[in-house]
């Protein structure tokens, strides 16, 4: 598959392959397009990942049955992290929601579980409206959208150029309805880097007619060049959320890995004092006992290999786990992981390590992000 972009991206990227659709990886450097968004503005297409409308006056009940989250406390006008678990307690993906209006949600998810989140939403509302006659319509728009992340400390400045003066653009995570010119938007503040910066879809254009998505696409890069804005591809959209310590699907979290695992495992995320969620009953089961591996971050104690998904980790010749998800940080400018290992080795500090080609490498415990939050990330000090 390919997104509205795909000629564009063609012609001035590198194109890969990734959860089923022709994607750019980068357009110079993952380096070059990492600091790009950690120092001035980055901007993606990430126009594979699934968009649907759930609305009607149970719309928030319906929600509510699927996710941990108690989306009763999301007001209008704001979006919140979140997830679906199956009956089990774990992954069925993560998401974010946010209500446009007081029975209109909107649903953002990851492109690999496409097809699986849109089939188990029409399954469980089948299924509910034959007892309960709940009044829900879903509408999917992935195909007859696109979604932009503008990212990094320079954003609002970009963005500000855009919008009309009398526009209040969104903080972090509130969302709005508005328009550029006249194209039709939705613009939250949210993102996958660890900046400031927001997520735009652009409505109503389609891979037939992609004249809406390019105009906004080419236009955001016009008026961001005083701010050195760049193009960035999926390379760099990787490092940037590990450097952040935000899990991947597929890597990090799936349908085997609870939310207690990941270290995902409070409120507001899960409110285990709702009535009823998928997954509820195996939640409150495995909080009761400690998990055997939780999620973690970490960091090389010097240069060379890098530590890469799949590798296995070891303490005092032990083998304890494995790395989840590992790369090179540009900010750092060392290797960096995140993996699974016994809840007693997430300490602050403490020294692990992972084997490649029969070597050990160390590597230290650090809580995300693993970057310092004074000089990176939407909390640096200005």
């Amino acid at each position: 598959m390919k997104t509205q972009l795909y000629e564009w991206h063609e012609k001035n990227g590198e194109i890969t392959n990734f959860s089923g659709f022709k994607m750019p990886v980068l357009y110079s450097s993952i380096k070059e397009e990492h600091m790009i968004v950690r120092t001035a503005a980055g901007l993606f297409d990430v126009s594979h990942m699934g968009r649907m409308w759930i609305e009607g006056q149970d719309a928030e009940k319906f929600l509510n049955l699927l996710v941990p989250r108690d989306l009763a406390k999301t007001p209008v006008g704001r979006t919140s992290y979140t997830f679906m678990l199956n009956e089990y307690g774990g992954f069925k993906d993560d998401m974010v929601i946010g209500r446009i209006e007081m029975n209109k949600w909107l649903l953002v998810w990851n492109a690999g579980n496409l097809q699986k989140i849109t089939n188990w939403m029409n399954s469980i509302k089948s299924t509910l409206d034959q007892f309960n006659d709940l009044d829900i319509i879903l509408r999917d728009i992935s195909s007859s959208s696109a979604m932009f992340a503008l990212q990094g400390p320079k954003a609002v400045n970009v963005l500000s150029e855009i919008l009309n003066e009398d526009i209040e653009l969104p903080s972090a995570w509130n969302i709005l309805k508005t328009m550029f010119n006249d194209i039709k938007v939705i613009i939250s503040g949210t993102g996958y880097t660890g900046e400031n910066g927001y997520e735009i879809i652009v409505l109503n254009t389609t891979i037939e007619d992609p004249t809406k998505a390019i105009q906004i696409w080419e236009h955001l890069l016009k008026i961001g060049e005083s701010e050195r804005i760049k193009p960035c591809g999926l390379g760099a959209r990787d490092s940037l959320r590990l450097e952040a310590g935000f899990p991947l699907y597929g890597n990090d979290i799936n349908e085997s890995i609870t939310p207690i695992e990941a270290n995902l495992f409070f409120p507001p995320l899960v409110h285990l004092d709702k009535p009823f969620f998928f997954g509820k009953s195996n939640l409150q089961l495995f909080s009761n006992s400690r998990p055997n591996n939780i999620r973690v971050g970490f960091i090389a104690l010097r240069k060379g290999p890098i530590p890469r998904p799949g590798l296995k980790l070891f303490k005092d010749g032990k083998e304890i786990g494995v790395v989840s998800s590992g790369g090179y940080s540009p900010v750092l400018n060392i290797g960096i992981g995140m993996g699974y290992v016994p809840p007693n080795m997430n300490e602050e500090g403490n020294l692990i390590q992972f084997e490649v080609r029969g070597k050990l490498h160390y590597v230290k415990i650090k809580k995300f992000p693993l970057f310092d939050p004074k000089k990176w990330g939407a909390k640096r000090k200005q």
